[in-house]
């Protein structure tokens, strides 16, 4: 497998969350294309997980399968467009990385 395919297969996973936890904890050397996309995904994991919590608080319960599906269309989908090589932009996603990334750089 070529040096692009072995990349590319790395950024789909990425949005695996037991991958993207082996990735983020065993990659020695992470390039910024793939730092961005364990980003996003650690960015869409929290909010799953901040709206589950609501939802439970909130005793919604009868919405949780379309949060579940929602959010694994999603992995599923940047997941796919990362192995195609295609290049994701998602603005919110990168606003809310840029604000991450300043308040950790400032500590």
């Amino acid at each position: 497998m070529s040096e692009i395919n072995k990349d590319t297969l790395k950024y789909g996973l990425s949005y695996i969350p037991l991958v993207a936890f082996f990735f983020h904890f065993t990659e020695k050397k992470i390039s910024i294309t793939f730092r961005k996309h364990l980003n996003y995904w650690m960015i869409l994991f929290l909010v799953y997980v901040v709206w589950t919590i609501v939802l439970k608080v909130l005793f919604l319960y009868i919405l949780m399968p379309l949060l579940i599906i929602a959010y694994i269309w999603l992995s599923l989908f940047l997941g796919y467009k990362a192995y195609n090589w295609d290049d994701i932009q998602v603005d919110i996603l990168d606003d809310i990385e840029e604000k991450i990334s300043d308040n950790i750089g400032k500590k």
